[in-house]
């Protein structure tokens, strides 16, 4: 594939090539849209796939010298506080050479400027002679959330053509349609049954794997096509370092954003990780060239040869790991390491090509899935993350046994299908499908954005208050004894919404009527729902807003007689649709 857009993003400031010029001066006194709001922010730029970015040089008139040195292995050079349109992606490039530089950076949240932090290291690229190695290298990828202020200071030596990347990944149309199919189930689509029958042949299936269009992957960005190993010995497991607190629907522009920085600004052929894993359990496929090939990432320094890498999005010194998390990297792994016939729990003897751990050439025995930081100078996968491999393992293990011990495989051969509108207060079921063998039995577990339901156990449901705005599922297994059990998730296509007491009330004139509408909501904190309600009396039709739960409107032009004014609210995706009806008597004018 061949790309015009190699090359690092663009630098986008206010003002253009005069602000480019104007930095030096504003870098010196501090004052680059400092507390005092005294500039004009350097603006991030729209980019492709919803993602805004900005690279500003730290040269000489950005970076000033200052600190306990002015010389020497302690000096330390630093901006000043620069402000920023939104942004909340933080990475860093320079050209490759020998020097390693140490970088901290402070954000600023509202008014207050947070504590420095180091920018971490960069050990996920490209083995040495691999696919896009090029001169330009960068720290990991920083998530910080949305902020509008930054101050960068460098340690030491500075490498050259050091810059600063600010990313900012926005939402896309297409992101919501990726909240659907969010069990754990084999593979999973709306309306469509799943069946494990790939159990007859002893084998681990696929899991569920959102592809690349689901998270709006723009293709032209590689530059490559992708490459392959032979075999995979390894897996290794990361994280993104990313928030913890993302919504379901915000995972697709996370994705693309790390796209972004690694193919934009670090000039790699592709994202570095095989496969990534959400937070709510959900896998999503990362670099291209077939989620069932072995495709060579760049996730793992010096170890990226015979081995694939998952990244979980979130930062997992801060917080746990979930049970989805932990089952879905166990999904991935037993699927690919099935295959080859390895271990989980076993090691793996591999030769380095080359990390700041092991040299180049040098043969290690490592897990057969370890964490980042045992091949690498680093603390991913964090803390946490890394404490809960053990586990990982047992239930890697334990599903590949499973399939390898059964014979026979339970089918789902008419659907399960969904019945009833997901409102509170009401009820929705599971009409039963059909499967064999006929002494199979189903059980439900039902999900609130992928997440199991405490206490939702039956075929139906009643939609809970806490249900307003989420994605409600079942996931249904039909188990026999023996037998490999096939799996079907039920997902209803709207989101849980609040039920809405809908009264239109009007008052005859002449030629007109006054209609007063009232929307009240129980389920929601309000009381009340937001939105517009058609009103039709006699073939006019008018469209009110509401406020605060009412509305009120003088309809014109209307015949003499009596009328039937029918209002309808309409459905937004927190509140349901409603409909109320009056009758009215207009008067002939004069």
């Amino acid at each position: 594939m061949t790309s015009t857009r190699r090359r690092p993003l663009l630098l986008a400031l206010a003002g253009g090539t005069a602000a480019v010029a104007g930095i030096g001066t504003a870098a010196r006194t501090g004052l680059i849209g400092g507390d005092d709001g005294g500039a004009d922010p350097l603006r991030l730029s729209a980019g492709d796939m919803g993602v805004e970015s900005l690279t500003l040089p730290l040269d000489d008139q950005v970076l000033v010298e200052g600190g306990p040195a002015a010389s020497g292995p302690a000096a330390r050079r630093s901006t000043g506080k620069l402000a920023t349109t939104t942004y909340s992606m933080i990475g860093f490039t320079w050209t490759r050479g020998d020097v390693e530089p140490v970088l901290e950076l402070s954000v600023r949240r509202g008014s207050t400027w947070e504590p420095w932090t180091r920018a971490p290291a960069p050990h996920e690229s490209p083995d040495p002679g691999a696919d896009g190695v090029g001169s330009t290298v960068g720290s990991d990828l920083v998530w910080v959330g949305p902020t509008d202020g930054v101050r960068v200071r460098v340690v030491g030596e500075r490498p050259a053509d050091l810059a600063l990347v600010l990313l900012h990944p926005t939402p896309l149309p297409g992101d919501e349609a990726a909240l659907d199919d969010t069990d754990d189930s084999e593979v999973q689509a709306l309306g469509r049954t799943t069946t494990t029958a790939a159990a007859a042949a002893k084998a681990v299936p696929r899991p569920n794997i959102r592809n690349r269009k689901a998270w709006g992957a723009n293709e032209n960005l590689r530059d490559k096509p992708p490459s392959y190993i032979s075999t995979v010995h390894q897996v290794h497991v990361h994280h993104t370092v990313n928030s913890n607190s993302y919504a379901a629907a915000d995972v697709p522009a996370l994705i693309r954003g790390m796209y972004a920085y690694h193919t934009q600004s670090l000039g790699w052929s592709d994202i570095g990780y095989n496969f990534l894993v959400d937070r709510f359990g959900r896998i999503w496929m990362g670099r291209a060239g077939g989620a069932a090939k072995n495709v060579r990432g760049a996730h793992t320094l010096g170890f990226n040869h015979n081995s694939l890498g998952i990244s979980v999005i979130g930062n997992f010194d801060q917080a746990k790991p979930t049970d989805a998390v932990i089952a879905a990297i166990a999904r991935v792994a037993a699927w690919k390491l099935d295959k080859y016939g390895r271990d989980p729990l076993g090691q793996a003897t591999v030769v380095s090509e080359g990390s700041d751990k092991f040299r180049s050439g040098r043969t290690v025995k490592l897990p057969v899935i370890d964490g980042h930081r045992d091949t690498n100078s680093t603390s991913c996968p964090g803390s946490n993350l890394y404490a809960v491999l053990p586990a990982i393992r047992r239930k890697t293990k334990n599903r590949i046994d499973n399939f390898r011990d059964r014979e026979t495989a339970v089918a789902i051969t008419a659907p399960f299908t969904a019945s009833g509108r997901v409102v509170f207060g009401k009820k929705i079921v599971v009409r039963p499908g059909t499967w064999t063998p006929a002494e199979a039995t189903p059980t439900y577990t039902w999900l609130r954005d992928g997440k199991p339901i405490g206490g939702a156990r039956g075929s139906d449901y009643n939609v809970r208050r806490g249900d307003v705005g989420s994605r409600i599922s079942v996931r249904v297994d039909v188990a026999a004894a023996g037998a490999a059990t096939a799996s079907q998730t039920v997902s209803w296509p709207s989101p849980g919404r609040a039920d809405v007491d809908l009264t239109v009330r009007a008052s005859g004139r002449k030629g007109r009527a006054l209609v007063t509408v009232v929307a009240t909501s129980a389920a929601l904190a309000s009381g009340h729902p937001a939105g517009e309600v058609v009103v039709n009396v006699a073939g006019r039709k008018v469209t009110m807003r509401l406020r605060e739960g009412r509305a009120e409107q003088l309809v014109r032009d209307l015949p003499p007689g009596t009328h039937q004014v029918r209002a309808v609210f309409q459905a937004t995706p927190r509140a349901a649709k409603a409909a109320a009806t009056d009758t009215v008597r207009v008067k002939p004018l004069d």
